[in-house]
């Protein structure tokens, strides 16, 4: 699954990725939503969860709380 929003300014992509052994991974990418610069400034795996669903809940929250932190050049 795979979901993509601004927010903040930023172009954000969450992606539920399938475990080999069960449940579904996180990931969440982030980069300027004006194309600068190219590519990714933003790519971590937000953490495990059951069903797709909650895993790209997770890969959200986790890049709207990044934003807003100020975590992201």
């Amino acid at each position: 699954m795979v979901t993509e929003f601004e927010y903040g300014g930023y172009a954000v992509v969450a992606r539920a990725i399938p475990h080999a052994s069960g449940g579904y991974a996180g990931v969440v990418q982030i980069a300027d939503a004006f194309g600068e610069p190219l590519g990714p400034t933003f790519e971590t795996e937000t953490g495990s969860a059951a069903t797709p669903e909650a895993a790209l809940a997770l890969a959200e929250a986790t890049a709207m709380q990044t934003i807003d932190a100020g975590e992201v050049n």
